[in-house]
């Protein structure tokens, strides 16, 4: 029986299609979201992500992948930024990846296996006008994922750093960018491929960061 894979973050588009490739590939998956998902959780709290994740070891076994989706685009013009809108941003993205690490990590370490897939944007890389918040944060999440790697790796756990360099094709984002074309975006069901092909390297050609982007993205 395949260990449990776990998604935070858990939601419509991407979320869904991510939990029905892996179901397809035969695990069972149990998505986590502060609202919806199959448990709920706000993970910038320790304790409630530390009983989530305790409660679906009991339940499941320890997971073998864990995706985690969790980020708030906080953005606007710098001088009309409040300090508490870098903090949200910083709590939303890194704080959540830290949670739900120390959360699963020991007992990936004692069976010496386990992938993390802490997603990436645009903004961990390159810092936009009117993204301080957002961008300061996938920054710091970046380097956190470069920390993990290199502790966590010689222990025999892979941690994986995509960079999605686009928007994803969703309800949500046709609603925030209303001319968007599919074309122009990135499609879940071929991101869940991606992301079920980097959860299954051998460990000889293992890949930390990968940047991802639409065929029509300038960069």
């Amino acid at each position: 029986m395949k260990p449990p894979v776990i998604i935070t973050g858990y939601g419509p588009g991407f979320g869904e299609a991510l939990k029905h490739r892996f179901a397809r590939g035969g695990y069972q998956v149990i998505g986590i979201a502060r609202t919806s998902g199959d448990m709920q959780a706000d993970l910038t709290s320790p304790d409630q992500t530390r009983n989530v994740i305790n409660k679906i070891i009991e339940q499941h076994g320890v997971p073998g992948i864990v995706i985690h989706n969790v980020a708030e685009l906080v953005r606007g013009k710098f001088l009309d930024l409040q300090a508490s809108d870098f903090e949200r941003a910083w709590r939303s993205t890194v704080l959540s990846a830290i949670n739900v690490s120390q959360a699963v990590l020991p007992s990936m370490q004692q069976q010496q296996a386990g992938t993390i897939i802490l997603t990436g944007a645009t903004a961990s890389t390159r810092g936009s006008a009117g993204f301080g918040p957002f961008s300061s944060a996938k920054f710091a999440l970046r380097g956190l994922a470069q920390s993990l790697a290199r502790e966590f790796q010689p222990q025999g756990i892979h941690i994986i750093h995509p960079i999605l360099d686009g928007i994803i094709w969703s309800e949500l984002s046709r609603k925030r960018f209303p001319s968007i074309k599919s074309a122009n975006c990135l499609q879940c069901d071929d991101l869940a491929d991606l992301y079920w092909n980097l959860a299954h390297q051998a460990p000889s050609t293992w890949t930390h960061e990968i940047d991802i982007r639409p065929q029509s993205e300038s960069f």
